[in-house]
C-alpha cells in the first residue's frame, strides 16, 4: 500500500470514529440543582418560581450570589459564565446543571470550556435555543447525553407552568428509569393541532440537533454537528421562510442531510411584532416540504419541539426510532444511567 493511500484510508477510519456514550445519573428527589446564566440574563420573578416548583418536588437548587448580572445583553462578562458553568461540572455535590434560559451568548464561550472535566463528570444538562451551542459542543467533544427540554424560565418558571406533554416528557427523560426506552406520542395528549408527515417510513439512529441557527453557526467549528446515520431534529423561531430556507440550503450544500435516518422538524414559531411576509413568500411548510420531502427517509413536521408552549425533551446522543407513518419518536434506551 502506498503512502497516500494509508494516509487516506487513515482518514477514512478517523471520520468514522465516533465518542463512546456517555451517559449521567437518572435525577431524583433530594439531588441538587445548580441554576446558570451561560447565555442571555435571567429574570428573578421566573427564576424564583422554577426554584420553588422544583422544590416542591423534592429537589435542593443552589445558585452563584451574582446569578443575575448582565452584562449588555448577556448574563455576565464570558470569563463569569465560563467559570460558573465549569463549576457545577467540577462540585461532586451537583447532580444537573440547569441553565436559566438561552437568549445569546453561548457561541463566545465554547472554545473556553474544560471537556475533559465534562467528559469525567457527566450531569444532567438541560436547555434549548442557545443552550443547543453547549448541546452540539459536549456531544461532539465528550458523547455526553444532554437533553433538549424546556428552561427554568420558559417552562418551570412560567406562569402556567409546563404544559402536561413538557412535564410529562421532562420528567421521562431525566428522572424515570426506562430500561426498554419510552415512545413520544402526541397524539395521546390531544393537542388540537397534527404533526404532518412529509415522507413516511421508519428509521432508526442517534438523535442530534437543536435550534437552526445555532446549528448553522458552528459550521465549519470543531464543534459541527455531526448528522451522518442520525435522526436530525430542527426548530426554531422569528425567522422568515426565506431565511429558513438559507439555512437549509448551507446545510444541504455541508452534506448534512445525505445520510440522515430521520429528520424530525419542529414549529418554526414567528413573534407576533415580526413584519408580514412578502405576499410573494413561500409558506413555512413549503420550505420545509422542498428540502425535506425526497430525501427518501421518514420526515415528520409541525412536531412540538423548542419555542412553543408544547415542548417535549429529546436526549441528545441516545439512539432511537422514528415512525413517520405512526408520527412517534421512540427512545430505544434509556437516556440515563
Amino acid at each position: 500500500m502506498s503512502h497516500l493511500n494509508k494516509i487516506v484510508l487513515s482518514l477514512v477510519v478517523m471520520s468514522s470514529l465516533t465518542l463512546p456514550q456517555n451517559k449521567p445519573e437518572r435525577l431524583s428527589p433530594g439531588d441538587t440543582i445548580l441554576f446558570i446564566a451561560p447565555s442571555g440574563y435571567l429574570k428573578q420573578d421566573r427564576m424564583a418560581l422554577a426554584k420553588k416548583r422544583l422544590e416542591d418536588r423534592g429537589y435542593v437548587t443552589v445558585q452563584a450570589d451574582d446569578i443575575f448580572r448582565a452584562y449588555g445583553y448577556l448574563g455576565g462578562a464570558d470569563e463569569r459564565r465560563v467559570e460558573e458553568f465549569m463549576a457545577g461540572w467540577t462540585n461532586q455535590n451537583i447532580k444537573a446543571i440547569f441553565p436559566g434560559t438561552g437568549g445569546y451568548g453561548t457561541t463566545r464561550i465554547l472554545d473556553q470550556l474544560d471537556y475533559d472535566i465534562i467528559k469525567n463528570n457527566p450531569k444532567v444538562l438541560v436547555g434549548f435555543s442557545d443552550i443547543t451551542g453547549l448541546h452540539l459542543a459536549i456531544n461532539k467533544m465528550t458523547g455526553l447525553t444532554t437533553f433538549h427540554t424546556p428552561s427554568p424560565m420558559y417552562g418551570l418558571g412560567s406562569e402556567e407552568n409546563l404544559s402536561l406533554i413538557s412535564d410529562y416528557y421532562f420528567w421521562q427523560a431525566i428522572e424515570a428509569n426506562n430500561p426498554n426506552g419510552y415512545t413520544i406520542d402526541v397524539k395521546l395528549f390531544e393537542l388540537g393541532e397534527s404533526v404532518i408527515t412529509l415522507h413516511g417510513g421508519k428509521g432508526k439512529g442517534e438523535l442530534i440537533g437543536g435550534n437552526l441557527s445555532l446549528i448553522n453557526i458552528l459550521m465549519g467549528t470543531p464543534y459541527e454537528i455531526e448528522t451522518k446515520g442520525k435522526i436530525l431534529f430542527i426548530e426554531d423561531v422569528g425567522e422568515a421562510p426565506y431565511r429558513i430556507d438559507r439555512y437549509f440550503s448551507q446545510l444541504r450544500m455541508a452534506g448534512k442531510f445525505d445520510h440522515l435516518k430521520g429528520a424530525i422538524l419542529g414549529k418554526f414559531t414567528r413573534r407576533a411584532k415580526e413584519p408580514p411576509d412578502d405576499d410573494n413568500s413561500f409558506t413555512m411548510m413549503r420550505v420545509l416540504e422542498q428540502y425535506f420531502s425526497n430525501l427518501g427517509i421518514p420526515v415528520i413536521a409541525n412536531f412540538p419541539i423548542g419555542h412553543y408552549k408544547y415542548n417535549i425533551s429529546f436526549p441528545i446522543g441516545v439512539m432511537a426510532e422514528i415512525d413517520a407513518d405512526k408520527q412517534t419518536v421512540r427512545i430505544l434506551e434509556n437516556p440515563t444511567q
